[in-house]
């Protein structure tokens, strides 16, 4: 009977023991749970965000078209204003030769 008496309570720390390490392994799950779901969680707000920014590069790429587009639209505006105005200095040019020739028979 002696051995019943050490073993008792040898097997009782046993089995306190084991549920300890029970509860701790549950609170391990609920942790890892919880980990989990904060993961999913972000992995899901990552793939928002560069949906996000996969748009937001488009319209940049659109952006720039148009600004280049417009750039080239105005760049043909001034190159045809510079071509009408140098043909027009041209033509100032011919008339101011002409009156000066003229000013300079009529003055002989």
């Amino acid at each position: 009977m002696a051995d019943d008496n050490t073993t008792q309570p040898m097997l009782e720390a046993l089995l306190e023991g084991q549920r300890q390490l029970a509860a701790n392994l549950v609170e391990m799950r609920a942790s890892i749970a919880s980990i989990s779901q904060k993961q999913d969680s972000l992995v899901a707000k990552q793939d928002e965000f560069a949906a996000k920014q996969d748009a937001l590069d488009g319209r940049v790429v659109a952006l720039t078209r148009e600004v280049r587009d417009g750039f080239d639209e105005y760049n043909r505006k001034i190159d045809a204003l510079n071509k009408r105005l140098l043909s027009f200095e041209t033509w100032l040019s011919r008339i101011d030769d002409r009156l000066h020739d003229e000013i300079v028979s009529r003055s002989r």
